[in-house]
C-alpha cells in the first residue's frame, strides 16, 4: 500500500474513533459530522432506505434514546480499503449498562464508503443490518460472533 493509501485508512480508522467517542456521549451533532447530505443509508428499521441526511439522523436519535448509560459501539474487526474512495465493513458490537448492573451487546453488519470531499472524509453510504432467522422472518439480534 503506497503512502497516500496509508494516510487515507488511518485518516478513516480516526474517523471512526471519534465517531466511537460521539456515540459513547451520544452527541447528536458529532455523530452526524460524517454523513454526507446525499447519504444512501440502509438502517436497522424502516423505511428500507434513506436518502436524506435528517432521516438518518432521526434514525440515530431514536437509537440513542434507546439506549441505556453506558453506550458503547464500536467495529472490533474494522476492515478498511483504499482504493479512491474508501470501503469500510466489520460487525457493529453495540453495548450498554442498564441501572440494574447487566449489561446488553448486541452485534449487526456494518458496510460503509466514504468519499474525500472539500479534504475531509464524509460517509455517502451505509449498510447495517441484522441476520434473519429464516424459520420465523424475525430479526436474529442474539447472535454473537
Amino acid at each position: 500500500m503506497d503512502t497516500e493509501n496509508r494516510t487515507a485508512e488511518q485518516e478513516i480508522r480516526e474517523l471512526y474513533q471519534a465517531w466511537f467517542a460521539a456515540s459513547r456521549a451520544k452527541d447528536l451533532d458529532a455523530s452526524m459530522a460524517p454523513i454526507s447530505p446525499d447519504i444512501v443509508s440502509y438502517e436497522h428499521s424502516a423505511p428500507l432506505q434513506r436518502t436524506d441526511v435528517d432521516g438518518v439522523r432521526e434514525e440515530c436519535r431514536r437509537g440513542f434514546e434507546r439506549q441505556p448509560d453506558g453506550f458503547e459501539w464500536t467495529v472490533p474487526d474494522l476492515e478498511v480499503i483504499v482504493r479512491g474512495d474508501i470501503v469500510t465493513w466489520g460487525l457493529n458490537r453495540m453495548a450498554g449498562r442498564h441501572r440494574d448492573g447487566s449489561e446488553s451487546v448486541m452485534w449487526s453488519r456494518g458496510t460503509r464508503v466514504f468519499r474525500r470531499v472539500d479534504g475531509a472524509w464524509t460517509m455517502i453510504h451505509q449498510h447495517v443490518s441484522f441476520p434473519v432467522d429464516a424459520a420465523s422472518g424475525a430479526a436474529a439480534t442474539g447472535l454473537v460472533p
